[in-house]
């Protein structure tokens, strides 16, 4: 079960053995819209428990039964070209969230529309449920997804799965989700962070290093396409480590690995 928790006001934390950091988007009557606020106070907490060597894995859900309805509409009601273009904090969304070099699990209930949707996205594995709905309904207010939402989501499921979703605003189930690999994980409705916690346990046993190399060379190969000499860098590098040390002898001595914390 979880520690109490603590309130960063927009965002809930909670901290779960062993080492699990799980960030709640915390505006149920605005349906976790993302603010800038919203997204400078997650930001905040994903550098801390990043920077954290007793926090092995990041968990991102939302309260009220869902995960996050997108932009905050009435916020950027008024920007012109030039007001958008000065509000960074899409950028620095994608930017803060391609840092984070601790492995980020969404736990998806309910909806995931617009920037939900791309917060998700930039996650390393999605948990979500039967009912889960993902969408981009920015054509239906004159826009288009501006968080990297067009990118990662054709590198998921492919250019014209992803053209009839974004152009013609048609949503994405749960299941129909899970079956076309977008979401690793899919469980019943109010157990999105159950199953998240589950996973993240099971990550927490892994090396850490490994897990950090791993996700670099995964991270990219999908923004970047193949490149075998960056992976073969990255192997070279995991040679070096303790935890390579340790795994190979133990897996000699016919025992568990102990891992160490931090490399």
């Amino acid at each position: 079960m979880a520690q109490a928790g603590q309130s960063a006001n927009l965002i809930l934390v909670q901290t779960h053995p062993p080492g699990i950091h799980v960030c709640v988007l915390n505006r149920p009557t605005k349906r976790n819209a993302l603010s800038q606020a919203l997204i400078d106070e997650l930001l905040s907490q994903l550098g801390l428990a990043d920077g954290d060597e007793d926090i092995s894995c990041i968990i991102i859900t939302g309260s009220g039964g869902l995960f996050s309805a997108g932009a905050d509409i009435k916020e950027i009601s008024e920007l012109d070209a030039e007001g958008a273009h000065g509000k960074r904090y899409l950028e620095d969304l994608c930017n803060g969230m391609r840092s984070v070099r601790k492995p980020v699990i969404a736990a998806v209930e309910g909806k995931a529309l617009g920037g939900g949707f791309e917060l998700a996205l930039m996650a390393d594995l999605i948990v979500a449920t039967s009912d889960t709905s993902f969408g981009f309904p920015e054509v239906t207010i004159g826009l288009i997804p501006g968080a990297g939402g067009t990118q990662r989501l054709t590198s998921a499921i492919g250019k014209y799965r992803a053209m009839k979703m974004i152009l013609l605003n048609e949503p994405l189930s749960g299941t129909e989700a899970v079956n076309i690999g977008l979401v690793a994980e899919l469980t019943d409705p109010g157990q999105a962070l159950e199953a998240a916690l589950d996973l993240a346990t099971k990550l927490a046993a892994q090396s850490r290093s490994a897990v950090r190399l791993a996700k670099e060379a995964i991270c990219r190969a999908d923004e970047l396409g193949q490149d075998e000499q960056f992976e073969r860098s990255l192997y070279y590098t995991a040679f070096g480590t303790r935890d390579k040390r340790e795994g190979v002898v133990a897996f000699l001595e016919k025992r568990p690995p102990v891992w160490k914390r931090l490399e």
